[in-house]
């Protein structure tokens, strides 16, 4: 489920949120404005190329990376290419799916949840086309 093609197109207007420098404790005392250590604007902290950046919804709980779980939000760059380690949206088989971009002797390779490298330029595939690099999963508790 793909939520926006342009997050920031949508609403031009930035909204900061205070980041309190204080340790969060269980209790109840309320932070107050002496504690601000700053201001942060959600679109620039989670978006770094707004025109290139989308967000998409994951759908069931077959993703086993990260502790991704069903509903949970992607932030994906296009712009990005992927890095060895890094999460990864891919269309494979004519389905998206999240991958592991993996890195070994010069050699690309995509990972599995269950632990399997694939070589990318395998005739496994019908079609393996590189999507974005997931850069934050936004996840409810």
């Amino acid at each position: 489920e793909l939520l926006a093609s342009n997050p920031l197109q949508d609403n031009q207007d930035e909204v900061s949120l205070p980041l309190y420098r204080m340790s969060v404790s269980a209790g109840t005392p309320l932070p107050t404005d002496e504690d601000i250590e700053e201001e942060i604007d959600l679109n620039s902290f989670l978006v770094k190329h707004p025109n290139s950046t989308f967000f998409a919804r994951v759908i069931g709980d077959a993703e086993n990376f990260d502790g991704i779980r069903d509903g949970d939000v992607l932030v994906i760059d296009t712009y990005q290419k992927p890095d060895d380690g890094k999460l990864i949206l891919v269309q494979m088989n004519k389905n998206l799916t999240i991958r592991r971009y993996r890195m070994f002797d010069d050699q690309e390779y995509i990972q599995t949840p269950n632990g399997q490298y694939l070589p990318i330029n395998s005739s496994f595939f019908d079609t393996l086309d590189y999507v974005g690099r997931i850069t934050f999963i936004i996840h409810t508790l």
